[in-house]
């Protein structure tokens, strides 16, 4: 079974800042249960969470039905290979309601909704990090403290892409794109080995028109492999397009080399604070 085709986000994420938080998004639980293998396979029915804006399709890799944004609510009693069989959601977080039909939507870009205990983190005890994305220089540093610590130390540094930071024309769609200031945190973390798949949203297809009107609608690995959602409508993420780095490129996310991106992901937690700064 091959991997699942998704959007994520990140590039443009659009998430609503919820309450619930999530750990990692990985292949655990009833999620991984039938990772790898082809039949399908009933579990005890789940709540999750879209930690990303993606597709839903008629089948374990079948056609594109839909698109969901980030943080929708469905819920789940089977999985087939790396996909999720969706049997009902929650539509503008309103009241459950069962699909007619079954959806699938593909493992690493959905959550189990969080126990009432904190996720697990995987750092030790007593190490704190956190991020900040200067704007003026378009560098993003990860900083760590530790107990005993006098003051907290760069550990990575690296050039960004950042948001373009004004509005397209109207034959583009009009849509205004910024990297705004502010304190976020680490959402949810997203990788997918064989390339995050970013599609085009129906709002951005007059950006797009040509590829659109080619049958073009979907890209692997033009966000890298690994992301970070901080909320709001942004994510930290690879990039196919490294020659953006140091530029106002972006839909407002911020990119960083596919390398450099992979390490960001395994020293960040969810939950750490992002700091964007002018």
């Amino acid at each position: 079974m091959s991997r699942p085709n998704l959007i994520l986000l990140l590039l443009l994420c659009a998430l609503p800042l919820a309450g619930a938080q999530a750990g990692n998004v990985t292949a655990t639980g009833m999620l991984g249960a039938a990772a790898g293998d082809g039949a399908e396979k009933a579990t005890e029915p789940r709540t999750l969470r879209l930690t990303s804006r993606s597709v839903v399709r008629s089948s374990p890799n079948g056609r594109i039905v839909d698109i969901w944004d980030p943080d929708a609510l469905l819920t789940s009693r089977a999985v087939q290979g790396d996909w999720v069989r969706i049997s009902g959601h929650f539509p503008d977080d309103g009241p459950w309601q069962p699909l007619s039909e079954p959806l699938w939507v593909s493992r690493h870009y959905v959550a189990e909704m969080p126990k009432r205990s904190q996720p697990k983190r995987n750092r030790p005890e007593g190490i704190d990090r956190y991020i900040v994305v200067d704007k003026s220089t378009f560098e993003l540093t990860v900083f760590e403290k530790r107990e005993g610590w006098e003051k907290e130390q760069e550990i990575l540094s690296t050039t960004v892409a950042l948001g373009m930071d004004r509005c397209l024309p109207k034959e583009k769609g009009g849509r205004c794109y910024y990297t705004d200031p502010g304190e976020y945190q680490v959402r949810w973390k997203v990788h997918d080995p064989e390339g995050i798949e970013w599609c085009i949203p129906k709002f951005m297809e007059k950006e797009y028109a040509s590829s659109v009107a080619a049958g073009k609608r979907c890209f692997r690995g033009s966000i890298g492999s690994h992301a970070l959602n901080i909320g709001k409508s942004y994510a930290i993420h690879g990039t196919s397009n490294p020659a953006s780095l140091g530029k106002r490129a972006s839909h407002g996310c911020v990119r960083a080399r596919n390398d450099v991106m992979e390490r960001i992901y395994a020293l960040m937690e969810t939950g750490d604070k992002v700091y964007i700064v002018d």
